[in-house]
């Protein structure tokens, strides 16, 4: 069912319409906030067929000629990593706002020239962390707020997939294991979203110190390795100082031989919060609490007692929330500014086999060249 709004539509272009294009557009078809005017894709005959199949009436192959529509408020770009700074980029200099899939660039660098022209053109840049919008993080952010924690000092960021690797564990395209167009493999793919989420519950620290460790030991079909160039990591292992003395340990895996790897957890003085399942740790006297928390009846009330409404229901529903002013934006960008910080981090501390400086990382890090 789509959700409801008295306010004037918000005009969108979509860029790229692969798998996550083909997922944003269908997501905006339930929103009556959302009205897509426009797809652009390379592959034409795609585009229109996803156009025609959606009921958007304008389709190019060069998103150049998308932007030039005077009638269209924001683009969403639904591209590879390393296409997303260009591309944004240019929305953002040709007057519109821009949602970006996630990670934020293939390179800090890239990110930072991304969040620098948002700020520059005056717009809208939000990227896509679907997990903060989940009721479990949203209650860990409501606890953490009320004090229940006391001063968090570490948290830990987990991602598992026992064999999900793309391309050579059955699914997805070459592309998502090619440096040269992924950037990166299991850090930019799944643990963007796990890094972004712990920084959105810790309030953003300023990072100052990253080492870390990548890993591509797995085997895998030999064909499918022969046909995927792949040349990005499946496991990444990071731990990141933050200003003062708060911590954050990263395990991410698209393959391990393991069953469990934790949860992500976040430590304070006062509690603590484990948010699969979600459970939360406090002492009373001498009693230890392990407390489970109805997650159901939080959502149930902040629709029907707060009227909310779908502000926080999704990524994308936030965005049009907030292009039609019925919220702030969530600061994704500075969330996964920080979060590629992290990720190039623990790649170059990977190479380098040492622990780095954001202001090194900073330094090392490079534009990608790329045509669009």
């Amino acid at each position: 069912m789509s959700t409801q709004s008295t306010l004037e539509p918000i005009r969108i272009g979509v860029i790229g319409v692969g798998q996550i294009g083909k997922s944003h557009l269908e997501k905006y078809s339930k929103l009556a906030g959302a009205q897509v005017v426009a797809v652009a894709d390379l592959n034409q005959n795609e585009a229109q067929r996803v156009a025609d199949e959606q009921n958007i009436a304008h389709v190019y192959s060069d998103f150049r000629e998308l932007l030039k529509r005077s009638d269209i408020d924001a683009v969403d770009v639904c591209l590879h990593n390393n296409y997303h700074r260009p591309v944004t980029v240019a929305g953002l200099e040709a007057g519109k706002h821009v949602y970006c899939e996630k990670p934020m660039a293939g390179s800090y660098r890239d990110a930072l020239t991304m969040w620098e022209t948002a700020q520059k053109c005056g717009k809208k840049l939000h990227i896509q962390i679907a997990n903060i919008y989940e009721t479990s993080t949203r209650v860990a952010k409501q606890l953490i707020e009320e004090g229940q924690l006391g001063e968090v000092y570490h948290a830990r960021s987990v991602g598992l997939r026992r064999r999900g690797r793309p391309f050579v564990d059955g699914y997805g395209t070459p592309t998502f294991v090619q440096k040269q167009h992924s950037g990166g493999g299991a850090l930019y793919d799944m643990g963007v979203y796990h890094i972004a989420t712990m920084l959105h519950l810790l309030g953003n620290p300023n990072v100052e110190r990253i080492s870390g460790q990548t890993y591509q030991k797995t085997g895998m079909d030999e064909a499918r390795r022969a046909q995927s160039g792949y040349d990005v990591e499946e496991l990444g292992l990071g731990f990141v100082r933050f200003e003062g003395d708060l911590t954050l340990d990263i395990v991410e895996a698209w393959a391990a031989h393991q069953a469990d790897l934790g949860a992500p957890c976040l430590l304070g003085s006062e509690g603590g919060i484990r948010l699969e399942p979600f459970t939360l740790y406090k002492n009373m006297g001498d009693l230890q609490m392990d407390c489970a928390v109805d997650l159901k009846s939080a959502a149930y009330r902040w629709s029907n007692v707060h009227q909310m409404g779908d502000i926080y229901d999704s990524s994308q529903a936030h965005w049009i929330a907030a292009l039609q002013g019925r919220v702030e934006l969530l600061p994704t960008a500075r969330y996964a500014l920080n979060t590629s910080l992290i990720s190039q981090g623990i790649y170059f501390s990977s190479q380098q086999r040492r622990e780095l400086t954001a202001e090194e990382v900073l330094e090392a890090s490079k534009a990608i060249d790329v045509a669009v």
